[in-house]
């Protein structure tokens, strides 16, 4: 079995635990339970959010020399910077109040 299934069964373990201490009025575990219960929930997050790296450099390469993939071209320099901002050029004023 698997990390993360483990993790599962632990956590609906926990659950039931907390639910039977609380129907059976066993006060006194409430608080390690519930803790206990939140560190399980947070390793299962961990574990379900590991980042496995792999070495891609072949495919990158290789879609690289692929010709069906069509290649972009951006054109990063126009003639003035922030050209996409000149329509709001003075749609809002606010008057400048000083004292």
């Amino acid at each position: 079995m698997s990390v993360k299934s483990q993790l599962e069964k632990a956590e609906k373990a926990m659950r039931q635990a907390l639910i039977g201490a609380l129907a059976e009025g066993e006060d006194d575990y409430l608080t390690e339970l519930f803790n206990t219960l939140n560190t399980v929930s947070d390793l299962k997050k961990k574990v379900n959010n590991t980042i496995r790296f792999t070495d891609n450099t072949s495919e990158y390469y290789n879609k690289l020399n692929d010709s069906s993939v069509s290649t972009y071209s951006i054109d990063f320099i126009s003639g003035k910077n922030g050209k996409d901002l000149d329509s709001l050029d003075n749609v809002i004023q606010f008057p400048i109040e000083t004292d």
